[in-house]
């Protein structure tokens, strides 16, 4: 349904400087399922989404929507899209606006889009509001008469109100109370298999990727380093840096030995990026080809992609802690 085409972005400072927030990323998002997009903060995730959203343009490369260039649409097909690419934004709290009632909110994108008779707006509204577990009355209130998890219920009605194809997930359950989480992500799963969504999903929470996505791409400083289902990536990462993302995540069972990346030290910025492998100096497996050359994405036969030096080299030379 979705596909990065090399697609770069970069943004210059007051100081005339370039931060290279996305660096030549390609990645696809089939129909109908899950991919998530993991990474420190500052890696380029939102960036990517505000780009699908077309609230960024590229700076290179091309976004294909069912095989069509977003850049290239005529205006009629540009509405057709952004109507059927709508995203659940982090805050609930922000992202709704605190002087309309949830009726208006809800109705807001439809009128844009489909303006018709207030009856079948009002009779739209009043069945996403449904879908998401909400009562009809809940029209007539205000965004602050309602509790945290109520309001992400408000802001999936809204982006659910224009029946979208894609809907693009950024963080939509970290500002929530952990016993909420476990409800959203359920009625976001049942929306999915109700009327057969496909989910874009941005998330620092690695146990709810890999229980909620179908396929995952782990971005570090701009650049896919690995990608492939969910499943093969966790139990056997091809990258160091996935690795140490997977490790640092919290472990419940006490007995579980912590791993040793005391020595991975801090990201660096996206204005002087390292030369070759941007990871390089954080990675405890560092070649000297890993600090000139620049690893491209290369397919490994198990349905994954990796820019990695060391998984171009036989298995046996491979260290065993990245070794699949």
């Amino acid at each position: 349904m979705l596909q990065l085409d090399h697609v770069s972005k970069d943004f210059r400072t007051r100081r005339g400087r370039t931060v290279h927030a996305v660096d030549d990323v390609s990645l696809t998002v089939p129909e109908t399922k899950t991919v998530a997009l993991v990474g420190e903060s500052g890696c380029g995730k939102t960036t990517i989404a505000k780009m699908i959203l077309m609230l960024e343009r590229p700076t290179s490369g091309r976004i294909l929507f069912e095989g069509k260039d977003v850049a290239t649409m005529d205006r009629a097909a540009l509405h057709a899209y952004r109507r059927q690419v709508q995203a659940v934004f982090q805050d609930p709290y922000a992202s709704l606006n605190p002087r309309l009632r949830v009726g208006t909110i809800v109705a807001e994108p439809i009128l844009a889009h489909e303006p018709g008779d207030r009856q079948a707006v009002k009779r739209r509204v009043d069945e996403v509001l449904e879908v998401v577990g909400l009562p009809v009355s809940a029209t007539r209130l205000f965004p602050h008469e309602f509790s945290g998890g109520q309001r992400q219920r408000i802001a999936i009605a809204r982006a659910l109100a224009l029946r979208p194809r894609l809907m693009v997930l950024d963080e939509p359950v970290s500002a929530l109370d952990v016993s909420i989480r476990a409800q959203i992500l359920n009625l976001l799963s049942d929306i999915q298999a109700e009327f057969h969504l496909t989910y874009l999903l941005i998330s620092h929470d690695l146990a709810l990727v890999e229980h909620f996505s179908t396929g995952v791409a782990v971005i570090y400083l701009g650049r896919v380093v690995e990608a492939g289902p969910t499943e093969t990536l966790f139990t056997a990462p091809a990258h160091p840096y996935t690795r140490v993302l997977i490790d640092s995540a919290p472990q419940p069972d006490p007995d579980h030995p912590l791993p040793d990346i005391s020595t991975l030290g801090e990201i660096s910025g996206a204005i002087d990026r390292p030369s070759g492998c941007h990871f390089h100096p954080r990675c405890p497996y560092v070649m000297a080809d890993c600090r000139t050359v620049s690893p491209v994405l290369r397919p490994r036969g198990d349905d994954r992609v990796a820019a990695c030096h060391l998984t171009q080299f036989p298995a046996a030379s491979v260290p065993e802690t990245i070794r699949s």
